[in-house]
């Protein structure tokens, strides 16, 4: 059994991201894994990181807060779903606060301080601007992947615009089901 963390970061209760999230989680439940979810618009307390480099002596983010928690699940998971809705061409606000933390994944030489392998799938969603969301999945992955060693599972990016409520589309659910279940 592995363990797998979903994070939705959508500042709405209720969205494409969540619901694409919500299947990829089904799935990977049904082949035996153990699945955390996370809406980190939901979180009361959090902080940026202040580019402090504590985390290069200790190992590990130094800030208390309400994403210690994301970040350390993240450190013991086989296995992590990104989401993020595109605003403005880049990921939600939420999601780069997050993201930003990762900072103490890496250490003071640039070595890893988590292990290679891992497995990551993104979700973008907007509302138009298709090709903006194409390429801030790739650019998620791509800092997953590259600067993490995480094996890519796949990327969904889904317009509304195009295609009406995610929730609704069969062809995207069952895409994420099939992400869903590599993990």
């Amino acid at each position: 059994m592995s363990k797998i963390v979903a994070i939705v970061s959508s500042p709405r209760k209720q969205s494409n991201g969540k619901d694409i999230v919500a299947e990829m989680v089904k799935a990977a439940e049904a082949n035996g894994n153990e699945v955390v979810t996370y809406s980190i618009n939901d979180l009361e307390n959090m902080k940026a990181c202040q580019a402090c480099m504590a985390c290069k002596k200790s190992g590990k983010c130094v800030r208390k807060d309400d994403i210690t928690p994301v970040i350390d699940a993240i450190k013991e998971a086989d296995g992590v779903i990104l989401s993020a809705p595109d605003y403005f061409g880049q990921p939600c606000a939420q999601f780069r606060i997050l993201q930003d933390r990762f900072y103490c994944f890496i250490g003071p030489d640039f070595a890893l301080q988590i292990p290679e392998g891992k497995k990551v799938a993104t979700v973008v969603t907007c509302g138009g601007g298709y090709d903006g969301a194409v390429a801030i999945a790739q650019a998620m992955t791509g800092t997953m992947v590259n600067f993490f060693k995480f094996e890519s599972l796949g990327e969904i990016v889904y317009s509304e615009a195009q295609n009406g409520p995610a929730k609704d589309n069969a062809d995207v659910l069952a895409k994420a089901a099939e992400i869903g279940s590599k993990f």
